[in-house]
């Protein structure tokens, strides 16, 4: 059994976008348990019909040798070629076999499914979902078809409606994987992690070695905290098909999480050595390698990982943040630059770009760059006023008032940072610099941009006493 599945999959997996890792998260939370979907790893997921619904390949053949010999010329003997040609990937044959199957008899349900199965594999959704639409006009009980149309439904995030028809084919066959499967990711979407435990259970126990059945379960483990479990899982899955980079991903992301680095960064490895262009496990390298303080390497893997994906918005902010720990002033600048771009709402952001532009001793283009932003921020806010106060910072009185009547806290210790950095740009270090940049990074301010930098900042001001 364990030999014939990893066949399908190998088969299939070059051939469509995969049922895989559909439930997995990035982000910068620590939680392992928080699941979300990233745009990359979106693209993952398509059908899992055809490596699923095809069966034993060598049966195929053998009923095929069987059937030719009964009767070369019925709808039978082309169908089970048409099964053989789309193990075989052979999608122009297999369409010329279905057309004559079609002219013959229209409505024919398995030719039909078999069409739509080419048109998932090419990519075709479109055509994919009218051809499904029209095997449930012939029969609204297929149950193929209920399951390859949920699947549909499930990737446009129609999550209510692909239950259903994940239900309705269970109903009609309890054994079909491709709706056990959706069934089991669409609850994954909407973290009813213990019932997607379950029906990924059945899956397993139907089909043993299917690899990515256990990798969807290690996600349903990790949104209820069994952690080990979780990683249990994704090792299983490793075992059965050791050549697939993204379980390596997973396991390694969840080993971040929960504070195994040394493991973490084993699993990233292999993950890139077998596939070069994972963003993500760029990112989650970097920022073990950024928290190891290991600076080079960090900034290695974020420039990786941008070149990889310009436009992925969460590569930006920690890039600026190390860049600007390694006083790389412009580069910082230009990636903080490109996060307000994509972040409008953040008008820390132009702080930052002046503050770096300040550090590398251009005044000049830090107030000529907050002049130009001054007017989209808000009026008599404090991001407003500390921007009037770094276009001319002759006296800290006025904004040392603005901040002290701040009644928001967590606002409060965030200017305080960039007060604080004001001072360090002086020619006598203002003394209140380390006490301001205490207040920025405490526990209260943990997760604004200003705490991980207030943080540096006073490691470095301390250790220059």
């Amino acid at each position: 059994m364990k030999k014939t599945v990893i066949y399908i999959v190998l088969l299939s997996f070059a051939a469509v976008s995969f049922f895989s890792s559909c439930a997995s998260k990035a982000g910068t939370t620590t939680d392992p348990g928080t699941q979300q979907i990233t745009p990359e790893e979106e693209e993952l997921y398509s059908s899992v019909a055809l490596s699923l619904s095809m069966g034993d390949p060598l049966e195929a053949i053998r009923a095929l040798e069987e059937a030719r010999k009964r009767d070369p010329d019925s709808l039978e003997t082309k169908q089970l070629l048409v099964d053989i040609l789309l193990i075989a990937r052979q999608f122009d044959e297999a369409r010329v076999q279905i057309d004559e199957i079609l002219k013959k008899d229209a409505h024919n349900q398995n030719a039909l499914y078999s069409l739509s199965l080419i048109e998932s594999a090419q990519g075709n959704a479109v055509q994919q979902k009218e051809i499904l639409g029209r095997i449930l006009a012939i029969n609204p009980g297929n149950d193929k078809a209920q399951a390859a149309m949920g699947e549909l439904l499930l990737i446009e995030k129609k999550y209510a409606d692909a239950e259903k028809l994940f239900n309705a084919s269970l109903e009609k066959n309890p054994s079909n994987i491709v709706a056990l499967m959706g069934k089991g990711n669409t609850e994954l979407r909407q973290k009813k992690h213990e019932e997607a435990a379950q029906t990924l259970t059945k899956v397993i126990e139907a089909v043993p070695d299917y690899p990515f059945a256990y990798t969807d379960r290690s996600k349903a483990h990790a949104g209820k905290g069994d952690y080990d479990k979780a990683e249990d899982d994704l090792t299983f899955a490793i075992e059965l098909y050791p050549e697939y980079a993204w379980n390596y991903f997973d396991r390694g992301r969840l080993r971040a999480n929960l504070g195994y680095t040394v493991e973490a960064l084993e699993d990233l490895n292999i993950a890139l050595r077998l596939d070069p262009s994972i963003t993500l496990a760029y990112l989650y390298r970097a920022r073990i390698h950024d928290g190891l303080e290991e600076l080079d390497a960090a900034h290695a893997d974020y420039k990786k990982a941008q070149s990889l994906n310009p436009s992925y918005r969460q590569i930006n902010l920690p890039l600026a943040i190390l860049e600007y720990k390694k006083s790389e002033w412009r580069a910082a600048a230009a990636s903080f630059l490109k996060a307000s771009e994509l972040e409008r709402d953040e008008h820390a952001f132009h702080l930052l770009v002046a503050l770096c532009y300040k550090k590398a001793l251009d005044e000049k283009r830090a107030s000529d760059y907050l002049g130009r932003v001054l007017g989209r921020l808000p009026r008599n806010s404090l991001y407003y006023h500390m921007a009037r106060y770094y276009m001319q910072p002759a006296s800290d009185l006025f904004i040392l008032q603005q901040i002290n009547s701040e009644k928001d806290k967590v606002l409060r210790a965030r200017m305080l940072f960039y007060l604080a950095a004001q001072y360090t740009l002086q020619k006598n270090v203002n003394p209140a610099a380390v006490r301001f940049f205490g207040e920025a990074s405490a526990e209260g301010t943990y997760g604004t941009i200003e705490n991980a930098l207030a943080s540096w900042e006073q490691k470095k001001l301390e250790g220059n006493k």
